[in-house]
């Protein structure tokens, strides 16, 4: 069993990373706001395999972005959203598993991910002003949260019945 986690931890990270720089090269409809598709792995390996992975495919997926890119502003983004989406979807999802569908434990995670990165940009620039940014962050996450947690029920319900 603990080959299929290794497997499937670094099947996930693989797909995220190619998502994570596929999306990366889409023009941004405003600074900030993209889909953040790479989060369904995530949060696919949060419901199949536990948090640890989830967090394990998180930070892989930032560092081996960052390698690739170079981008330092996008790590310490990327991180700081990253780990924070990943701990609110953990605490969504195992404390209101049965009252919260995917989709609504993927909107928490993507609201913690804006909260995240704004934090960061206000830091960065040295402005607190950036933090009303959050409210249309906060519009488009809850589209893309949604959408990202309906494709990672759909890829759960693939490899969970082992369909890897």
């Amino acid at each position: 069993m603990k080959t299929r986690r290794l497997v499937l931890t670094a099947l996930l990270t693989a797909c995220a990373l190619a998502v994570n720089l596929a999306e990366s090269a889409l023009p941004m409809p405003a600074p900030g706001i993209k889909l953040g598709a790479a989060n369904v792995f995530s949060l696919a390996a949060l419901v199949l395999m536990g948090a640890r992975e989830a967090f394990a495919v998180t930070l892989l997926r930032v560092s081996l972005a960052w390698l690739a890119t170079g981008n330092v502003f996008a790590l310490f983004c990327g991180l700081a959203g990253g780990l924070a989406a990943t701990a609110a979807m953990t605490l969504a999802y195992k404390r209101w598993r049965g009252a919260l569908s995917l989709p609504w434990v993927s909107v928490a995670g993507a609201w913690a991910f804006n909260i995240g990165q704004v934090a960061v940009v206000s830091f960065i620039v040295g402005d607190p002003r950036v933090g009303l940014y959050i409210l249309p962050l906060f519009a488009a996450g809850s589209a893309a949260g949604w959408a990202v947690g309906w494709l990672a029920g759909k890829i759960c319900a693939r490899l969970g019945n082992g369909g890897l």
